[in-house]
């Protein structure tokens, strides 16, 4: 979490935030997760595999339910890589900078 979050958020909140997320059932939890963020740190990914990746798990985001909780709980935190609500994480911080 980065430090303007939490100071704008607290523990309560965020926690809110995310108990909101996984009772919204995400389409997320019931695949593979690397789908949403990618091998390892230490198994290299190429470009065309990671783009590929990314639109598979883009398209299970735009038919989640959980997509609003998702997208609100990826905001507060600005997750540092995966896919969420749609986003990436590049995604993540430009759509809070515009809305800041």
């Amino acid at each position: 979490m980065n430090e303007v979050t939490a100071a704008v958020l607290g523990d309560e909140e965020l926690s809110d935030l995310r108990d909101d997320l996984l009772n919204a059932n995400p389409a997320c939890e019931s695949g593979d997760a690397e789908l949403f963020t990618g091998p390892d740190l230490f198994e290299p990914e190429r470009e065309d595999a990671r783009e590929a990746r990314e639109t598979t798990a883009k398209a299970v985001c735009a038919r989640c339910p959980a997509r609003a909780a998702c997208l609100a709980y990826a905001l507060a935190v600005l997750p540092e890589a995966g896919i969420w609500a749609g986003l990436t994480a590049d995604e993540l911080r430009d759509l809070r900078m515009v809305a800041a």
